[in-house]
């Protein structure tokens, strides 16, 4: 059966990848390093082959059986809703709206109310990543906060994620001049609800802030993947998108219409 706008995912959801778990996208940012290349538009909707590239992340976690997802939003956060909506091929979407910067933690714990799944799947709203949803899931039950880690062949511009034997993260090691392949934080999580809740609401960095004081505390893991990895986040890296997703076969056929940003 082709699957339309009109056409909610009717699939057994005990076979999905994603079942039963709530995820949070992070689309609140002001994505300054992209002004002069798109600029009437938050980043995340900046448009890749005619679409905007949120719209290809809730394809993939609608047809991979998210239970719901919420988009935590500052920045043109009207223009968000009203191009998302509230559901998305049968999929619910939620919408928590920061009235100040409020930093990628603190932007979680605003939503908290919308993010109820024993675990929460946490992404950035401008990169893609597509992992073993299944064995990152597995890969998180021992720890509070589990990273999706990909590997590419540049590290340098993130700087590199170093576990031990058992993917217990033990440093991050900072960004270099030197190119050199290595394993990112891919702004991609499994959190658990203890550390959702422990989140105050104000404004705070989970990469800056709360990560390097759970590392320390030997509370997080990194899941390795070799899914194609791409962050529209610099101009260079947002004109090869389109090229991307063609290579990596991402271009999910959900059959939505009206994708584009115009009428």
């Amino acid at each position: 059966m082709a699957i339309t706008h009109e056409t909610p995912i009717t699939m057994k959801h005990g076979a999905l990848p994603l079942a039963g778990i709530d995820v949070a996208i992070l689309v609140g940012g002001l994505g300054t390093r992209l002004r002069g290349v798109v600029d009437d538009v938050p980043k995340p909707l900046a448009p890749v082959l005619g679409r905007p590239f949120l719209f290809y992340l809730l394809d993939m976690l609608a047809l991979r059986g998210a239970r719901s997802v919420t988009l935590c939003s500052g920045y043109m956060a009207g223009f968000v809703m009203e191009k998302t909506g509230t559901e998305w091929l049968g999929m619910p979407i939620h919408h928590s709206v920061e009235n100040e910067p409020m930093g990628t933690a603190g932007a979680l714990a605003l939503a908290r109310n919308y993010l109820q799944s024993e675990r929460v799947l946490v992404l950035n709203g401008d990169t893609w990543l597509e992992p073993d949803f299944k064995a990152f899931a597995a890969a998180a039950e021992d720890s509070d906060f589990c990273i999706a880690g990909a590997t590419v062949p540049d590290a340098s511009r993130y700087g590199m994620l170093e576990s031990d034997a058992s993917g217990r993260l033990f440093s991050f090691a900072e960004k270099t001049q030197a190119a050199t392949s290595g394993t990112i934080n891919a702004g991609m999580y499994l959190i658990t609800q203890n550390l959702l809740a422990s989140l105050p609401v104000e404004p705070l960095s989970l990469e800056h802030q709360v990560l390097p004081g759970l590392t320390l505390e030997q509370r997080v893991k990194v899941f390795p993947t070799d899914s194609p990895f791409l962050d529209i986040g610099t101009p260079e890296s947002f004109r090869i998108a389109g090229e991307f997703f063609a290579a990596h076969n991402c271009l999910l056929k959900s059959g939505r219409k009206n994708d584009s940003l115009t009428p």
